[in-house]
């Protein structure tokens, strides 16, 4: 369950409690998670989760309890503060306060994740931020750890899962998001996902966590058919 009521630097909660053992797929959003965990004891664990590369699988077992504050792209936090504060804590609620203190959004830094998602390139967003490609680089790995072309790639693969649903053919989706072509389009989907367009268009439940709030999430535009 995902909900998008939340302090400024939190995107969205979410929570989740198995009635089973079972590993689930958690997809790359760009976003990094405070995460409380508690085992079927009531035991907490608080823990921040990595920028992802790719979609992952997570070992969940029957009777544990998740509780997720996904904080906005490039959102800036005192990592080991913020878990020494929380250390013993069993319920969600008391992490809020404490992001809406101390997590930090910086403002040039978001106008850049921004601008990547929406340009067509690397390069035509380098020249809207009118920024060299160094500059932009460095900025980037200093806050984000992470080159330009993983935010413009990654909001590029969100934004086809989210047009999956409908019922573009994939080789018109691979020109409107400005993948070189079809193959290009299957390569990036299967880098990021694991799956191709088709088989991922075909795993509704996948799509759905595609849909989540995360990192790109500007409307997919529709262009008008012609003939």
């Amino acid at each position: 369950m995902v909900e998008t009521t939340a302090p400024a630097p939190v995107l969205a909660t979410w929570s989740h409690q198995p009635d089973r053992d079972a590993r689930v797929v958690v997809l790359p959003d760009g976003c990094r998670d405070l995460i409380l965990r508690k085992n079927a004891a009531g035991e907490p664990h608080w823990f921040i989760s990595p920028l992802a590369d790719a979609s992952q699988e997570v070992e969940c077992r029957a009777g544990e309890q998740f509780v997720g504050y996904r904080l906005r792209p490039g959102a800036r936090m005192p990592t080991d503060e913020l878990l020494q504060a929380l250390a013993g804590e069993t319920q969600g609620a008391a992490a809020l306060p404490l992001l809406a203190a101390c997590v930090r959004l910086d403002e040039n830094l978001t106008e850049v994740l921004d601008t990547l998602a929406e340009a067509v390139s690397v390069a035509a967003a380098r020249r809207a931020l009118g920024v060299s490609e160094r500059s932009l680089e460095r900025l980037l790995a200093s806050a984000t750890g992470r080159p330009p072309g993983y935010w413009k790639s990654l909001a590029r693969v969100r934004r086809l899962a989210r047009a999956l649903p409908g019922d573009w053919p994939l080789i018109e989706l691979a020109g409107l998001l400005g993948y070189a072509d079809q193959a290009h389009m299957n390569r990036e989907c299967r880098r990021w996902f694991g799956l191709s367009p088709g088989a991922l268009r075909r795993r509704h439940e996948l799509l759905a966590l595609a849909a989540e709030p995360g990192y790109g999430d500007q409307p997919f535009k529709l262009a008008v058919r012609s003939g």
